[in-house]
Parts: C-alpha cells; structure tokens; sequence
C-alpha cells in the first residue's frame, strides 16, 4: 500500500476545506453522507488531469457540472476509465450536442457513474469478463485483450473502447485512459436474443414459443436480473438437433413424465437455459451449482484449468461429458440491460434422473486439492472460517480444523486415501458448520458419516438444506465418541444404524453412523449442517460421508486405504494395502 503524507491544517483551514467539500458535493449528498475524507500532498486524479494530461480536461468539466469533482479530489479508491477529449467530441457529436455540460445534472451523474469503480483495480487484475467490483451505477465493466490484424494486442472495457494508457496512479487511485466514451446498454437480454444472427434461429425460435423471451424483454426491475445460456444450431447439431422436431424428440427421453406435452418440452427447454441472478463467466467458476427457471432443475457447473464446465456427471457408476462455455464467443459475458449473455460450446438440457449412490471424501475441497500438501504422507493445514469455499464453520476460542495427510496406512489410520479432517466439533470450539455436498440426483437417501471416534459426549445434530426448500431436520443425533461394535454382525449393526465402511480391517474406533433419510428434491448440490450440542475437550477425525438411496444397498461398497471401492468376495491381497491381514466379513 502506498503510503500517504498527511498535510496538516489549522482549525480555520480545516473548517474552509469542510465548506468547500459540502458545496462541490451538493449533487452527490447520498454518495457522501456519513464518510470521512483525507486529504494529501500527492497528485489526485483532478491534478493528475490538469496538471499532467490535459487530454482528459472534457471529463473533468463534466465531473465540475455533474459535483464530482470532490470525489475526483479527495483521498479514496477509485479506478476511473475516462475518455479523453476526442472520443469525447466523438461522442457528443453521435448524440447531436455540442457538449457533455448541455447534459442534465441527472444524466451527468450517471455518466460519471458508470466510469468510475470505487476500488482500485490495476490492469494486472483484469480477466476476459466482468471487473470485480460494479461501477457506482451499479453495472458491471467487462474488459478483454483482442489483436485485430498485427496490431498489438489491446484492452478493450466494455466491448466499447481500447485503453490508451493503463495504471496511471495517482493519490487517491488508478486512471485507465480509453478512445471512446462508456455507455451501458440499453437493451434487454430479451431484445439482444432477438438481435442474435442467424445461426441462433432455432434457439431464438423456442424461446420465443415459451414465453421465455416476453419475459426477458419486459422485466426491467431493478433488482430483476437474468443470465442466458444461449445455444447457436452448431451447438445443437453436436447433439444431433437441427429442428424443433429434434429438440421434441430428445426432451421426451429427457423429461419422460412430459412425452405427451410437446408445448411444456418446449418450456422446459427454454426456463432451463436463464438463471434469474446476474452471472458472467466469473460468477459461474466460483459456484458448483445454480437454480435455473424451469422448476427444481439445476445446472452444475465443474472449473477444469482455463474451461468452465456445465452438466458434468460422475458417480460411481455413470459419467456424462459436460459441455464447456464458448469463452471466446462474442456474445459471452455481454452485458444488457438487465443481465447477461453466457454461449455454450454445445448442448444442454433438463435431465430427470434417479437416485445413485454418492461416495463422498469430505476432504475433497477445492482449495485444498491445489495444495502441495494434498495427500502428502505426513501432511498438515489448518484452515479458519471463510478459508474453504465449500465447507464453513464457527464457534468460540478462534476456532480451526486441520487437514492431515496420515504418515502411513496403520491399524489407527484406515482413511480412505490416507487423508482426513481434525474437527474440534463441541460448544466451546466449532460450534456448526455447512457442508457443500456432492451433486445428489432427486430422490430419498440415507446419509452415513465416517469417521475415527473421539472424545466423549460429543454431539451434535444434521440439517440438510436446498435453496427455496424447508430445512430437514435428520432424527439421529448421535456421539463421534462412541465406538463401532466389532463383536455385532453386519445386519446387527446396520439395524442399529452403524455399519463398518473401511475395507480392510475391521476396528472399534472406525465407525460409520446413518443420521436418518433426506429427501432430495431436486439435482444440484445442496448442504448439510450440523450443529454441536455437547462435547468435551478432544476432537474425531472426518473421513467420508456417503448418500445411499433407501432403497439400495446400505453395507457395500466399503473403501480401501487407496480409495477403491471393495465388493463381497474381494480377495484380501486386492485390498490396499496388499501387505496387510483382513477383517471384517469380507463374503458378505
């Protein structure tokens, strides 16, 4: 951070810099309300204009008319993307005045507005999609690096115009200088639809079937956004569809309860294809899973290096190719007027599938998979609230969990893969947490948890959660303390909700407990909490978590030290480690 000199002023000085603050800012009083400003003996962006580049003076007389010419001036964090004075000109003379000042004080401000970014953002930060911060209007800039011809490649902001010079730093933040004028657009994301060419025919017509696309057109609230996920007829022809005729065919296997209603298909189709919040690219890589129009339908969404994913599915026994966003399509991250353009690569639909069993490691978290430590032997990490995307807790005494990799497979160190989480799980430490889960197909499951027994008393309750759905509470609130009944057979334990899940060796401390049935009412990934109710002062080791339909097999598979999953019948040398003795009813 750069570090300020501070001027210092007398009492009467102060008290005329205040006034002057007040005048200028009489046009932007909601914006200043209530905030401090410093001030400096550093350039500001106003002195950085008239003293330095003159080329952006246009800019600045607009800021005087519009009263921001104190935010222009005082010390804060601005990142302004200011035209210079001919794409100035350039852009009065398309909107036939004579200049910016003949513009209301209104629409001055709002000009100004979508200029400016209160955060400093350098050009090093800068991503093909949005910025990382709204701009005061409360839309979102979008740059990208393009190269037309031999030129040098260039940052273009908005699609609308080139940088000219980047990071200029001054006091009070960062000036991007550009050729043209930013403006927001004024069109819906229905009306860009219509404006797609023509290789879009075929998705532009079964929106406009639905109904999709009146609803897209006309909902300009302000708190009303809309992402589509547009489809091109190549992108249809990759799954064989080159009319209505095709799609028809292909939903009836897709939604099989609709095969007799080819308008609902339709629906489905197009509700399935807009998300009802505002997502570019970026938003779409740091989420799993987002709630689309059509009714208790997801789309998942899986980030592999430099290719965003959507709708790839594995479980144990079924994988299905995902199909990457078009990142470098035209229509990509464009803004409209109330929300966002996204192109696929290919085709995607609404998929009805059952229920499948999920055998889940809990240490499968995605900051933690990019560790050196990942499964390391001997490793360790310990993680505070908020540092794990997809796993969050809390509680008292600056609470922490501890990823471990184990030094090497033992009798006591049966994780599956040789990896697991130390979670201090009672009143006086982590008091709850949320867990991410897997994608979980509808359907009715049971869930186990997995883990080596710790503590005493140690108990706590499960709630599974999905958005726009009451919480279910589980029924079982069990003990990580108590032990796994080594003596009971498999049947007997299972009747008492506890079965063996480690493959080789069977073992008191290792246990796995049912925390009763979940209905899963829709496919996507949804959340467990759990919440502490009593403990003492020793933490359990969290291994896995496994989601089985009601209706399947409870007992098999159980898991090895290397993560295979073991049937009945398996030979013992077939089960990681090879060395090593096996128990644990291994026929049945």
């Amino acid at each position: 951070m750069k570090t300020m000199k501070s001027t210092v002023f007398t009492a009467g000085s102060l008290l005329l810099t205040a006034f002057v603050l007040m005048t200028t800012f009489s046009s932007c009083d909601d914006y200043m309300s209530g905030k401090t400003f410093l001030t400096s003996d550093e350039i500001m962006i106003d002195e950085y204009i008239e003293q330095e580049d003159t080329t952006m003076m246009l800019f600045l007389n607009a800021a005087d008319k519009a009263g921001f010419r104190g935010l222009l001036h005082a010390y804060g964090t601005n990142t302004c993307f200011i035209p210079d004075n001919n794409a100035i000109r350039i852009y009065c003379a398309e909107q036939g005045i004579s200049s910016l000042e003949t513009l209301s004080v209104e629409e001055l401000e709002k000009f100004m507005k979508f200029h400016l970014v209160r955060d400093t953002i350098q050009s090093a930060e800068f991503v093909d999609g949005r910025l990382s911060k709204a701009t005061m209007l409360g839309k979102f800039l979008t740059t990208r690096t393009v190269q037309e011809g031999t030129a040098l490649p260039v940052i273009r902001v908005n699609r609308q115009a080139n940088i000219l010079a980047k990071d200029i730093r001054v006091a009070n933040g960062i000036i991007h200088k550009i050729a043209n004028v930013l403006t927001p657009n004024p069109k819906t994301v229905g009306e860009m639809i219509n404006e797609l060419p023509e290789n879009y025919s075929l998705f532009k017509s079964l929106m406009q079937e639905s109904g999709v696309l009146d609803t897209l057109i006309t909902n300009k609230g302000d708190d009303q956004w809309y992402t589509a996920i547009l489809q091109s007829n190549e992108s249809f022809a990759t799954a064989g569809i080159n009319s209505r005729e095709d799609l028809i065919e292909k939903m009836k296997v897709a939604q099989p309860d609709y095969v007799d209603d080819e308008a609902m298909l339709v629906k489905l189709y197009a509700q399935y294809h807009v998300l009802k919040r505002l997502a570019y690219a970026t938003d779409l890589s740091l989420s799993s899973t987002e709630l689309t129009m059509a009714p208790n339908q997801v789309i998942t969404i899986t980030v592999k290096k430099d290719s965003l994913i959507l709708n790839e599915y594995r479980s144990l026994s079924r994988f299905e190719q995902g199909v990457s966003v078009n990142k470098l399509s035209e229509w990509t991250d464009l803004s409209c007027y109330n929300g966002v353009l996204i192109d696929m690569e290919g085709y995607i639909q609404p998929v009805k599938r059952g229920p499948e069993a999920v055998y889940w490691e809990l240490t499968d978290q995605p900051e933690i998979k990019k560790l050196k430590e990942y499964r390391r032997p001997g490793s360790w990490v310990t993680f505070r609230p908020g540092e794990l995307s997809e796993l969050n807790f809390g509680g008292k005494n600056d609470p922490t969990i501890t990823y471990n990799a184990v030094a090497a497979w033992g009798e006591k160190d049966q994780y599956v893969n040789g990896d697991q989480f130390d979670i201090p799980m009672r009143p006086t430490v982590v008091q709850w947490m949320e867990i991410k889960t897997p994608v979980l197909t509808e359907g009715v499951y049971y869930v186990w948890i997995c883990w080596r027994r710790g503590g005493e008393n140690n108990k706590f309750k499960t709630t599974f959660m999905q958005e726009g759905k009451e919480d279910q509470v589980l029924p079982n609130v069990f003990d990580l303390g108590e032990y796994f009944n080594t003596n009971a057979t498999p049947e007997v334990n299972l009747n008492n909700g506890m079965k063996q899940y480690n493959a080789k060796q069977k073992i008191s401390v290792f246990c796995s407990r049912n925390c009763g049935a979940i209905k899963v009412e829709y496919t996507g990934r949804h959340t467990l909490r759990m919440d502490a109710l009593s403990g003492k002062n020793q933490s359990a080791w969290w291994d896995m978590i496994h989601f089985i339909p009601v209706d399947q097999n409870q007992l098999w598979p159980r898991f090895d030290g290397a993560g295979n999953a073991i049937y009945p019948g398996t030979a013992c040398e077939d089960i990681y480690p090879a060395d090593q003795t096996c128990s644990g009813d291994l026929n049945n």
